[in-house]
């Protein structure tokens, strides 16, 4: 069974990390509308994840596994 990853996100002055939507560009509330990634699309995230958090000083991105699997 591959991975499924997730997104999250902070400001890096808040303490909690939220999950995000990538395609929306927005942090969620329900886990339903986080972006879902699977094992095959990690090495992809994760340079997208360098990315935004280059790009976004002020923010703090992560790619989590889902514990569920």
């Amino acid at each position: 069974m591959d991975n499924i990853y997730r997104i999250y996100g902070k400001k890096i002055a808040e303490s909690r990390f939220k999950a995000f939507d990538y395609n929306g560009g927005i942090f969620v509330d329900k886990l339903i509308y986080a972006t879902i990634i699977n094992e095959s699309e990690k090495q992809k995230a994760i340079k997208s994840i360098q990315y935004m958090n280059e790009s976004n000083p002020e923010y703090f991105f992560k790619l989590v596994q889902n514990k569920g699997t």
